[in-house]
């Protein structure tokens, strides 16, 4: 099987695990999308590959900016209205690509993490 195929068949493999996800599931996939953009840009950073990171960090602000225009505060209350907050912090943070140094990288990195790995409480109703 050639390198085309196998990223066509990931490719594939993706759409359908989005296209079939729970809605919290969804929100884990944004989370580990945001991750993975975070450290592309970090690492890119560091190589001073200026233009992979900016990309990457674009990437970042537009998983950032989908949790945020996804949420439902009337429905979600105070939890909404912080994550809110949190997303909104994380995207300001994350405006300036050309100017953001390492440590603010890794820490909306360190933010995004502990919400994409939540504790797994035995009666959630999400997991």
């Amino acid at each position: 099987m050639s390198y085309s195929n196998y990223a066509h068949a990931a490719t594939a493999y993706r759409e359908r695990e989005v296209l079939t996800a729970s809605p919290a599931r969804l929100v884990v996939l944004v989370y580990d999308h945001v991750l993975a953009n975070l450290q592309r840009a970090r690492v890119a950073r560091e190589a001073k590959k200026l233009d992979i990171s900016l990309e990457a960090l674009n990437k970042a602000r537009e998983g950032i900016a989908e949790l945020l225009v996804t949420l439902d505060v009337e429905r979600g209350g105070a939890i909404a209205r912080n994550l809110q907050s949190l997303y909104t912090f994380m995207l300001t943070e994350l405006v300036d690509g050309a100017r953001i140094d390492t440590r603010r990288l890794e820490r909306i990195a360190g933010m995004v993490s502990d919400f994409a790995t939540p504790p797994r409480r035995k009666n959630c109703p999400w997991f």
